[in-house]
């Protein structure tokens, strides 16, 4: 099966029209303001960056803002985008766990937003991931993880997580679920004149859910603060929310 960093450089190239980069530029925009008036943090490491669209819109919001992700491809169009819109951003190549080494800043916040902590799906590396990015947090820094609600997802069996079209290329997001596991799969079709063709790509996650990563995050020398059911602080419910958002400090 293929590593997280190895499947996000395959996908890497159609990322940004799969997850609608440019169109949500001025969105999350809105969203990351509130996040930063509500915590009052003027400095941020976007740990899981991917293409870079959080760290930009933090970076044009006036947050002095760095970035990191595994995956080389992916931070190769993060840093064209950074030159494209002419905000300083240092895009770093790094997983949680070494981000200690790799940044001799520490943070008001560290985000880990994108789904991205379950691409940890090993249960022994979760509490050193999490140490990792609890080490460049500073005295009174946040840690923001977003993920999908997998009670959810888990209790439902929703399959696929997402299908989206840009011009001839239609992109589908869809689950396998294997046990305590899910495979995460693109499959990419591009349509040329009356010729299909498709890509499919696959990478392992774990579902985590709250209950895991509570005592996770204890073992990590971190809090559970606050939990949301969004980017937005609307209430976690397990049956119904899209996301879970959980808002951590030392």
């Amino acid at each position: 099966m293929t590593s997280a960093p190895d499947f996000y450089d395959v996908i890497a190239s159609d990322y940004d029209s799969m997850t609608r980069f440019h169109q949500r530029l001025k969105s999350e925009e809105e969203v990351l303001r509130r996040w930063r008036d509500r915590y009052s943090f003027d400095s941020v490491l976007d740990a899981a960056c991917g293409t870079g669209l959080h760290a930009i819109v933090l970076a044009r919001l006036g947050v002095k803002t760095a970035a990191a992700d595994p995956s080389r491809a992916m931070l190769e169009v993060a840093r064209r985008h950074a030159s494209e819109v002419r905000v300083e951003v240092p895009f770093v190549e790094a997983d949680f766990a070494a981000l200690d080494a790799r940044f001799s800043d520490r943070f008001g916040a560290v985000l880990v937003l994108g789904n991205s902590l379950p691409h940890v799906h090993e249960e022994s590396q979760l509490t050193v991931s999490l140490r990792g990015l609890a080490a460049v947090m500073d005295g009174s820094g946040i840690l923001v993880l977003q993920l999908l609600n997998y009670e959810r997802i888990l209790a439902q069996k929703e399959r696929i997580v997402g299908v989206n079209r840009d011009r001839d290329n239609h992109f589908v997001r869809f689950y396998d679920f294997l046990g305590d596991l899910v495979q995460f799969n693109i499959l990419v079709l591009r349509t040329e004149g009356d010729k299909v063709t498709h890509r499919l790509s696959s990478t392992i996650l774990r579902p985590y859910r709250l209950a895991e990563l509570a005592p996770a995050l204890k073992a990590a020398g971190l809090r559970n603060v606050e939990t949301f059911g969004d980017m937005t602080f609307s209430p976690f419910d397990p049956v119904s929310s899209p996301n879970l958002v959980i808002v951590a400090r030392r």
